[in-house]
């Protein structure tokens, strides 16, 4: 888990808090059953691709599957946060 995802989760209200575990649970246990909005490319050049996963309505949380295919959660934002999470992403 990213840094910035462990920010972003704290600044979430308790019941978007209890839907990111579950999104991060489902991702860690059985990340063939989680729903992704869409792919979203990052990095310089995008060149790495992530993915958008919402939760609680409002909720954002962006993941990648790194070169050993585990799951690395980059940001768990809101719909308030959105641009700036991209800002982060795209400067991976």
């Amino acid at each position: 888990m990213n840094r910035k995802a462990i920010s972003g989760f704290l600044s979430l209200n308790d019941d978007q808090k209890i839907k990111a575990e579950e999104c991060v649970l489902l991702l860690d246990r059985n990340p063939d059953r989680i729903i992704i909005k869409r792919k979203v490319f990052s990095g310089k050049k995008h060149n790495t691709s992530c993915f958008e996963v919402l939760f609680a309505y409002n909720g954002r949380l962006y993941f990648r599957k790194n070169e050993n295919n585990k799951i690395e959660v980059l940001v768990i934002g809101t719909k308030n946060s959105q641009a700036k999470d991209m800002e982060f992403l795209h400067s991976l």
